[in-house]
């Protein structure tokens, strides 16, 4: 964007903008079904200090609605992008304090905001099934578990270098992997891509949402719902990074993953009957495949199975923690050591659990190999939090976290590498492109 629009680049005044969006029910009640969606524009020239505060948010739309605006969110989105539009082409005419004088004030957006159902709903790509990855798009590695009716995503060897160990491990994964990794598609690319798809806005009168399909062996792989209205910008297709994936939600769902996986939570966990009878479909794991006992069947443990003295210690090393006044909120009463569960945790909760605690909580209890592989995850998030990162740190952390999460796939069930779990493995390289989380997540919009 810089070289093909260097008139723009060449002024620090112009406005460089970030747009987020949410939805959230304003009457604080889950069985009511109206929203709201707030659009905010975020001006990145204030100091780092100053640009994620609240009063430097700009509320540019509001969508109300007793039903999510889903895939009309681009109507909506309209004026803003037409104003976004005049305020690059044509600009408008402000007076500099600073030094005097009066000059052409005009403004970019750089990329969108938003927790990964949104990403969907702003961007036009497909965030669920077969290629829910935006950036691996039609490369998506992907597997349609038949008992856990969930689609599983793993294959993050074809993300090593070329002559890492693992691929040639058949005896660890199961087979050799050769597949090189799969690049993010242009904007050219995408615009080609939907330059035939026929988008009609609206919902049907009647309220009847048409079922959802499994595609047809034959059929092509869908992975855009529309043309991105963003698109109408001149610049945007020559962006790199568009639509940033959210470094909140991807931690939180990642704890959440391993604590409820090592605790058993019911409903919640990856490791239940339907996740064994699936790997045993598969015909993977065999060791760990159910077996039948007087009429009844027996999951074998798994090497992060925990027993229940155990998830009660691991429960006191959580309740036992303190932390200093304004660092966190106190996780204590989240913890219920006798009944062994931890219940009611928010994003920031979840993200101290993650990057502080369960390192500790697991190295006495766990085998070493799990104990590493938490300890990997733990750090790749620690560091991909820091309020100031390099370019060389980022490509280690590329490398690191494509071998931790191909460790990963040695220990854990395939339900276990639901998407959010894979999207760790683009976090780095959007990082490198766009710089630290903290511009670019939830945190600040949701607050």
């Amino acid at each position: 964007m810089i070289k093909k629009n260097p008139e723009f680049a060449m002024d620090s005044r112009n406005l460089r903008i970030a747009f987020a969006t949410d939805g959230f029910n304003p009457f604080r009640t889950m069985n009511v079904s109206y929203s709201v969606w707030p659009g905010i524009c975020i001006p990145y020239n204030f100091p780092p200090s100053m640009c994620m505060k609240q009063s430097n948010f700009i509320l540019s739309l509001l969508i109300p609605g007793r039903h999510g605006p889903g895939s009309d969110m681009d109507v909506y989105f309209e004026p803003l992008v037409y104003d976004l539009l005049d305020m690059f082409k044509n600009g408008v005419r402000t007076y500099d304090a600073s030094k005097g004088e009066f000059f052409q004030l005009r403004a970019a957006l750089l990329w969108t905001i938003s927790d990964f159902p949104g990403l969907g709903y702003v961007s036009g790509s497909v965030t669920a099934g077969e290629a829910a990855c935006p950036d691996c798009h039609s490369y998506t590695c992907s597997i349609q578990l038949g008992n856990g009716s969930k689609t599983c995503y793993m294959g993050h060897r074809r993300f090593l270098h070329e002559d890492h160990p693992f691929r040639f491990d058949a005896d660890k994964f199961g087979s050799t992997e050769f597949r090189p990794a799969p690049t993010p598609l242009s904007g050219d690319e995408i615009l080609d891509c939907t330059k035939e798809l026929n988008t009609i806005f609206g919902k049907d009168p009647s309220g009847k949402k048409s079922a959802s399909k499994r595609r047809k062996e034959g059929e092509p792989l869908v992975i855009f719902k529309r043309r991105s209205i963003w698109f109408v910008l001149p610049y945007w297709k020559d962006l790199m990074l568009r639509h940033n994936f959210d470094f909140m939600h991807i931690g939180k769902n990642v704890s959440e993953n391993f604590v409820n996986t090592f605790m058993g939570t019911a409903s919640k966990s990856k490791d239940n009957l339907n996740s064994r009878l699936d790997i045993q479909a598969l015909g993977i794991r065999s060791d760990l495949h159910p077996i039948e006992v007087e009429d009844q069947l027996y999951l074998p443990p798994a090497p992060y199975t925990m027993s229940p003295d155990e998830r009660k210690l691991f429960c006191q090393v959580l309740k036992g923690v303190k932390f200093p006044d304004g660092y966190a909120s106190d996780i204590r009463h989240n913890v219920h050591v006798n009944e062994r569960k931890i219940f009611g945790l928010k994003s920031h909760e979840s993200h101290i659990i993650l990057q502080h605690l369960l390192p500790l909580a697991v190295r006495k209890i766990l085998p070493e190999i799990v104990c590493a592989a938490v300890i990997r995850v733990s750090n790749f998030f620690k560091k991909l939090g820091s309020p100031v990162i390099r370019i060389s740190d980022m490509e280690s952390l590329e490398a690191d976290i494509a071998e931790t999460l191909s460790l990963l796939e040695v220990i854990f069930l395939p339900s276990f590498f639901d998407i959010m779990v894979h999207l760790m493995v683009h976090l780095p390289t959007q990082a490198k492109i766009a710089g630290p989380v903290h511009f670019r997540s939830m945190w600040p919009v949701e607050r």
